[in-house]
């Protein structure tokens, strides 16, 4: 539920919200390597050797965005008892073709990776499409507005207050990875969609003055 964001209302004040549909376009790959040892010095060449391995495959594979951290060392218990050193180094991975994201993901474990974190779907034109977004949130405020007017026997006026709000706190972040209903967006017919598609949402508060 939208709560009244506009301190002193006055004339009409509504709320508008837009959503686009997308299919992503580039895949992000986090995955690491890791080793553990008694001593140290082990699990950190352990670790090196891992991730030069594992980075001889990237550079066989002619992906060019690929990052890496910075090894690693931290202390690790088990039930509170020291358990030996965790040695680690993190890779992220960007796939503009996302046809290959099962190969690499598998070509990297075979090459040593030992902890796969996340695949991430992404999409190249967002900021374009949120400002399209917001476009038809504007829109979809003014025909709420109007059609407000018109049942009440007013005439709708200037714009007096534009406030924008952040979409992701109407329902909760909703990415690649999370359920939705099918019919969010009011001013879009029903129908199917891809399992594996984006959502960018646009909203805002608007007020006008009445004739």
């Amino acid at each position: 539920m939208v709560q009244q964001a506009i301190s002193n209302p006055l004339g009409i004040n509504v709320f508008g919200s837009a959503l686009i549909r997308v299919e992503p376009d580039i895949a992000a790959l986090s995955f690491g390597v890791f080793s553990r040892d008694d001593k140290p010095a082990i699990a950190l060449q352990a670790t090196r050797n891992r991730a030069q391995q594992v980075q001889s495959y990237l550079n066989k594979t002619g992906i060019q965005e690929v990052s890496t951290t910075r090894i690693s060392l931290q202390t690790h218990y088990e039930y509170g008892k020291f358990a030996g050193y965790n040695a680690r180094v993190e890779f992220i991975v960007l796939l503009t073709d996302l046809t290959r994201v099962e190969e690499i993901l598998v070509g990297t474990v075979d090459a040593g990776a030992n902890s796969i974190n996340n695949t991430t779907f992404q999409t190249s034109r967002l900021k374009e499409l949120r400002a399209e977004a917001r476009r038809r949130a504007v829109e979809a405020a003014r025909e709420k507005a109007e059609n407000y007017c018109k049942a009440a026997g007013v005439t709708l006026g200037d714009v007096l207050h534009i406030e924008d709000v952040n979409p992701d706190t109407l329902r909760g972040f909703e990415g690649h990875s999370m359920r939705e209903e099918p019919a969010i967006d009011e001013n879009e017919p029903l129908r199917a969609f891809s399992a594996g598609s984006i959502v960018v949402r646009g909203a805002v508060m608007m007020t006008y003055s009445i004739k």
